[in-house]
């Protein structure tokens, strides 16, 4: 299984994340980080991960994302794409789309709290949905 691990430090000790590193991996394989190309098509991710407020302090990667999409019917288009939101080895927390009907559009969004905020809302759908829109560009 392919999956991006994205990483957001705190290096400078100001309380918000500065740094952010994408990297890729099939099954527990690490294959490469972002290219530069590739980091410019990211911005918009990462964007909204830095909004979800998990990061590292300093130079840590504990916590960190892994993201992947799973496709069973085998058609090449992806039924559900999974976030799992990482402290060390363990998933603190979760969110999911999935696609029914298989038509390309994702009928259900599981989440909860991804920005840390204290609420399980609105916001906290539409940052998944634009966190997967953005991961599905990206090409492997």
């Amino acid at each position: 299984m392919r999956y991006l691990k994205v990483i957001a430090q705190d290096r400078s000790g100001s309380g918000t994340a500065e740094t952010l590193r994408f990297e890729f991996y099939e099954d527990e394989q690490f294959l490469r980080e972002a290219t530069a190309a590739e980091i410019l098509r990211l911005r918009t991710f990462g964007i909204t991960y830095l909004k979800c407020a998990w990061f590292n302090i300093g130079e840590g990667e504990e916590r960190h994302l892994r993201m992947f999409s799973l496709n069973p019917s085998g058609d090449g288009t992806p039924e559900s794409v999974r976030l799992h939101f990482h402290e060390g080895p363990i998933i603190a927390y979760k969110a999911a789309v999935h696609d029914l009907d298989n038509d390309g559009t994702f009928e259900i969004v599981l989440c909860s709290d991804v920005d840390n905020d204290g609420r399980a809302d609105r916001t906290d759908r539409t940052r998944v949905n634009s966190l997967v829109r953005e991961f599905l560009k990206i090409e492997w």
